[in-house]
């Protein structure tokens, strides 16, 4: 495994993707004023992403060709400028090819992937019932789906790499995936009970090195209701502020990512700030 030269330093890679969930050009928006409360001293990049407009549907697929061509930029991009730690800030959940596609090429596999989102991302074009790629990419970093994105991903994830948190909303084909790949999954209401559970995966995986994928839908909706698809029984704040916290005690964190965010011209809420703080300075 290659050791980070003194010269790389964290990236904060700003990437306000909205074609991933159709036509919610707010995400863009709301991405980019993410991008500027979290910038603190990581060297910023950021990913040219169009205003909205009309989309195609390509290969079952809202945007296909846009997306493709924005996460190639993306990786090419990370493989351009190393950085042993990428915090990426989304607009939908698609960016995520891209960074943990770099950074499990980097640590040769050797990456825990925590999934906090209240949706499993793990459809293919021919199981999504809105054709949206946001509701794709972790089937993505798992080497399935259309062969343009998983030809993206040089090392896919592997099964027990990934721990699914929070998450409430599957499709019937996620759900079927989940069970037959035995990917771990941790509910809200276990979370929201303390993070025990969470701790005692992270010890018996064996990984010394973890990304965190925060979806803001995971929270609970009545705390941040701005997101893309807010769903019922998510994670307080405050608990996840703590699993935060915690999973940095116990793994070295090489990169977290924000994302669904949808403010849509709103100031960024409150209840936020502490996740947003822990981002800053993770």
């Amino acid at each position: 495994m290659r050791s980070p030269s003194p010269r790389e330093r964290d990236l904060l890679l700003v990437y306000p993707q909205w074609q991933g969930a159709g036509a919610l050009d707010g995400l863009r928006s709301s991405a980019l004023a993410l991008g500027a409360a979290v910038a603190g001293r990581r060297r910023r990049v950021d990913i040219e992403v169009p205003a909205g407009h009309p989309l195609a549907v390509e290969a079952g697929i809202h945007g296909r060709d846009e997306l493709l061509r924005q996460l190639g930029q993306a990786r090419k991009l990370l493989d351009s400028e190393p950085a042993s730690r990428v915090f990426a800030v989304g607009g939908d959940c698609g960016i995520e090819p891209a960074v943990i596609g770099y950074l499990n090429a980097r640590y040769e596999g050797a990456l825990a992937v925590i999934w906090l989102d209240a949706h499993p991302d793990l459809n293919t074009p021919t199981s999504s019932p809105s054709g949206h790629f946001h509701g794709m990419p972790l089937r993505v970093l798992l080497g399935e789906g259309d062969p343009g994105f998983t030809a993206l991903v040089d090392r896919p994830l592997r099964p027990h790499q990934v721990v699914l948190v929070g998450m409430r909303a599957p499709d019937s084909p996620e759900r079927a995936f989940i069970q037959e790949s035995r990917i771990r999954t941790l509910s809200s209401d276990a979370m929201n009970d303390g993070t025990c559970e969470l701790l005692r995966w992270l010890r018996v995986s064996g990984f010394e090195r973890v990304y965190v994928h925060l979806d803001l839908d995971v929270c609970d909706p009545g705390e941040v209701a701005r997101v893309a698809c807010p769903t019922p029984g998510g994670i307080a704040v405050r608990m996840l502020q703590r699993a935060l916290g915690e999973i940095s005690d116990e793994l070295e964190i090489v990169g977290a990512s924000l994302t669904e965010a949808f403010f849509e011209g709103s100031a960024i809420p409150a209840a936020l700030e502490s996740l947003l703080g822990w981002f800053r300075t993770a």
